[in-house]
């Protein structure tokens, strides 16, 4: 999988000239995308455990589902497609 990240060109130049600094920011910004995948994953397992005993029917369970988690994506400033 290929992500595009934009940075400042003064940076860009920098980090290009230096295969070591190259690199270290690659993996840093790698780790940063992995660590909030994971907890926006996280995130998402709570509000289903939350409602898994619930005694509403299915489609109220759907309504408030996906309401909790647009407000917590629009929170969060996550995009939704």
């Amino acid at each position: 999988m290929s992500i595009e990240v934009d940075i400042p060109k003064e940076l860009e130049f920098k980090i290009k000239a230096n295969k070591e600094l190259n690199a270290l920011v690659k993996r840093r910004i790698e780790r940063q995308i992995s660590t909030d995948i994971k907890n926006d994953v996280f995130i998402s397992m709570i509000c289903d455990d939350l409602l898994k005993d619930s005694e509403l029917e299915e489609k109220d369970i759907d309504q408030i589902d996906h309401k909790i988690k647009r407000g917590i994506a629009e929170k969060l400033q996550w995009k939704l497609l």
